[in-house]
């Protein structure tokens, strides 16, 4: 199968953060990968010049399944040659949540009247609004949905993918002379894996920051590993970005950052005691049910388990809450919250020998 067309949103471009520019960049790239249809698209342009101004659905229509009709009718996309994978990737980055759920709306009903000789491929962290969207109607009995998840076995090849840097940081690296023939050790290798959590974005976050041509590897992986403090640039400001953008939508974040303190310091060992949803409400004088309204805009980050405890999918979340330098506006200041804690404890002591 062969790529139609492509587009990938992005958060950090404004001409990708929105779908204002969706369908004209698909269906300037059908034009050019399929140049029979380009009269064909053109005319309805000309036909309607402020087509690229009216809804995705119209533009979808008018621009994407009529021109593409005729093509279909005649058999072209039935031969394996023919280009029909249509690309989305990033959906999560359009900013405006309503976008999320139109585009893929859009093309759902497409699909349902028009049956278009097209595949789209959209990826996407799973936040609530996509998910949504792809549970219902038509979409929940004509899509396949593959998680990335531990059971494509992540933790392999990002051990491949660091393994294969680290010889390229040895063998071309300007201050190569500077670097030990066994570094870095096996067990930093298996601290790196760790803590990527089955993604790639920290792995890759973390070599870029190593391979830096302006300074020694071995410095920047002691500061990665949290050995030698950051000089002036952060190792992972990428990644903490991306944590921040994910929280900016969040309705109620001292409530959260509650919940979340729970989860990351009263969850873990020393203390064995696992809380669940209803414990943590109970703790927190909340609601049924409320814990899992409050994450609900963090189901890229955080999964309820069967048994309602919480499982944070990235071990570096973490590591980006307690340090104010990486969390500022979200830092949780783990002594405070402990107190915080001890003394509800004692609240809730008093209120059982009364």
């Amino acid at each position: 199968m062969l790529l139609l067309a492509s587009f990938f949103f992005s958060r950090n471009d404004p001409s990708r953060s929105n779908a204002s520019s969706l369908i004209a960049t698909i269906v300037y790239q059908i034009i050019l990968n399929l140049p029979d249809m380009r009269e064909t698209i053109l005319g309805a342009i000309e036909r309607d010049p402020l087509i690229f101004t009216k809804s995705l659905a119209v533009q979808f229509t008018s621009l994407i399944v009529a021109p593409l009709q005729a093509l279909s009718e005649s058999g072209f996309f039935s031969e394996t040659i023919s280009r029909r994978l249509v690309i989305i990737d990033g959906l999560d980055e359009c900013s405006d949540h309503r976008a999320q759920q139109n585009i893929v709306e859009v093309i759902a009903n497409g699909y349902r009247q028009h049956r278009p000789p097209l595949i789209f491929v959209i990826a996407s962290r799973p936040e609530q609004d996509i998910s949504l969207a792809f549970s219902t109607g038509v979409l929940l009995t004509t899509t396949t949905r593959i998680a990335l998840d531990e059971s494509y076995l992540p933790d392999a090849d990002i051990k491949l993918f660091l393994t294969d840097k680290f010889q390229e940081i040895k063998s071309s690296h300007p201050r190569r002379a500077y670097i030990p023939p066994h570094w870095p050790l096996p067990h930093v290798l298996g601290q790196l894996i760790a803590k990527s959590s089955g993604q790639f974005i920290y792995a890759s976050t973390a070599i870029r920051y190593v391979m830096s041509i302006r300074h020694k590897p071995t410095d920047r992986l002691d500061i990665v590993l949290g050995i030698r403090p950051p000089q002036r640039d952060l190792p992972f400001s990428e990644l903490d970005t991306l944590y921040t953008h994910i929280l900016t939508g969040v309705e109620d974040m001292e409530r959260v950052l509650d919940i979340l303190s729970i989860v990351f310091f009263c969850s873990y060992p020393p203390l064995t005691l696992t809380w669940t949803s209803p414990m943590i409400e109970n703790f927190l004088l909340l609601q049924p049910g409320d814990v899992e309204v409050y994450l609900g805009d963090l189901n890229s980050l955080l999964h309820f388990e069967p048994d309602q405890s919480i499982h944070v999918l990235h071990a570096s979340l973490t590591d980006f809450f307690v340090d104010y330098s990486h969390s500022k506006k979200f830092w949780i200041n783990y002594r405070a919250r402990h107190a915080a804690f001890a003394r509800r404890c004692l609240q809730i002591l008093q209120l059982k020998g009364k």
